[in-house]
């Protein structure tokens, strides 16, 4: 053998022995170091962006380290840290709504509804170091909402196909205090006093949250068109207890003054306490499997919305009942588990408490009202539902695939063609997920027998999108 063969054999094998050495080497690194996944270093997790952003002005971010944030708005200069160390906790979102109706309704057209939350949650014990404090907060929240609404100008069916629609001014929507403690060792107290809405603490899950139409979303609408149920972004003066067992199981009750219409266009801001009744709701259910068990989630729970006010009837405005309730059921369960998905990547929304919201798999809801007086109410009967699909694909572990159809059936007493009839809409969604701070959300929905007739049915293409500051 020449030696230029001797010495090239020698330099391969050493150049070999090199390669696989720091092969293993970057093997027990990712082992040790790496998300397995995303193959991001775990020091640059979303704990890494977050400490970024707290520390940090905006200006000296970079655009990586600002789009991996918490909010849109970093630090707010250093303001967000100052108070959050105090134990104030700031909530600043932006929802808009945009519709357009190409076929059907009244006439076609398009427009944009937009929301503003201003939220501040205060934990009176860190911010005053006093003990006997402790599980005492403070709520306050503005809404300020503008736009014109498609169904109202365009389309005239009764479900709103922009959900942020209504009350269209700046208000409050609410300023209480509540309290939180865990008692008899497996039970856990909430109680809450103030001026806030029914619709904040009764009939609202995180799946009705996922839709344009407000035939769905925040809460099942039913109880609108047969209660005088206080709703988001109104507010009354209200008292509200909750007892929760270890295992899920779960009982709640409140009362909630019923405003005048003058109370109702204040901005929130008449606090007297006389009003038009009084409204007592209460619910009883199961969380089965919220928790890391990574087990299917499910939930049932059923309860009742009793009123006292002159209540007038639909046949005879000028007679009236001083009682009327509404009964609901609500069910959903994951039907499909396909497991946990996410790691500790930046991009992906954090859920410390709640992780049973980050399985993937398909959901199955619903949820029907009923009001036994169908003389007092527009839709004695309200029906919906649908199936949710979290992370229809793997890369996106944010995104949910919607869809929904609700039904309501407009009460036998009415005079006119909604007699007996009823309105149907369905939506299909797509939620993309930007970051942890934005998304967008378009949609399609389709108007079945619009205010129970008289009206061609209604094609509506939308898009949802939000952006917390």
């Amino acid at each position: 053998m020449k030696t230029r063969d001797i010495i090239s054999s020698v330099l391969f094998f050493l150049v070999s022995f090199c390669s696989l050495i720091f092969a293993e080497q970057r093997e027990y690194f990712i082992i040790n170091s790496f998300d397995e996944e995303s193959e991001i270093p775990r020091s640059l997790g979303s704990q890494y962006y977050d400490a970024v952003v707290k520390h940090r002005m905006i200006y000296d971010l970079t655009f990586d380290e600002w789009f991996n944030g918490p909010h849109a708005l970093a630090s707010l200069c250093g303001a967000r840290t100052l108070v959050e160390s105090n134990g104030i906790i700031p909530a600043v979102s932006y929802i808009g709504n945009f519709a357009s109706n190409p076929v059907g309704g009244i006439s076609r057209g398009a427009s944009n509804t937009s929301s503003v939350n201003l939220g501040l949650g205060i934990d009176l014990k860190e911010l005053t170091d006093i003990d006997s404090l402790n599980g005492w907060t403070i709520g306050n929240t503005w809404v300020w909402r503008f736009g014109e609404s498609l169904t109202k100008r365009r389309i005239g069916n009764a479900f709103n196909v922009q959900q942020n629609y209504g009350s269209q001014t700046i208000q409050l929507q609410s300023i209480f205090a509540s309290y939180n403690k865990d008692i008899l060792a497996d039970w856990h107290w909430t109680f809450k006093f103030g001026r806030f809405a029914a619709a904040d603490n009764f009939m609202t899950k995180p799946i009705y949250w996922l839709y344009q139409n407000n035939a769905f979303d925040g809460n099942p609408v039913g109880v609108f068109k047969q209660t005088r149920f206080s709703a988001y972004p109104g507010s009354t003066w209200a008292v509200f207890t909750q007892l929760t067992y270890k295992d899920g199981q779960y009982a709640k009750a409140g009362v909630y003054k019923i405003n005048t219409a003058k109370q109702d266009a204040s901005h929130g801001l008449d606090f007297d306490f006389r009003g038009d009744g009084v409204n007592a709701n209460f619910e009883f259910g199961w969380n089965i499997n919220h928790d890391a068990s990574g087990k299917s989630p499910a939930n049932i729970s059923a309860g009742i919305v009793a009123q006292w006010y002159d209540a007038p009837h639909i046949d005879n405005p000028m007679k009236v009942s001083n009682f009327n309730c509404s009964i609901y059921l609500q069910a959903d369960y994951m039907i499909y588990n396909m497991g946990h998905l996410k790691n500790d990547e930046p991009y992906y929304i954090v859920r410390d408490s709640d992780k049973w919201r980050d399985l993937r798999g398909i959901i199955l809801w619903g949820a029907i009202q009923y009001d036994p007086y169908d003389y007092l109410a527009d839709m004695p009967i309200f029906i919906n539902g649908g199936l949710l699909f979290n992370a229809p694909f793997k890369s996106r572990a944010d995104d949910v695939l919607c869809f929904g159809v609700a039904y309501g059936r407009f009460s036998d007493k009415y005079s006119d063609h909604r007699k007996d009839s009823y309105e149907t809409v369905f939506e299909v969604n797509y939620k993309f997920q930007i970051n942890r701070f934005s998304f967008i959300q378009p949609n399609i929905q389709y108007i079945l027998n619009p205010n129970g007739g008289g009206i061609s049915d209604a094609l509506v293409i939308g898009m949802q999108f939000g952006i917390n500051l």
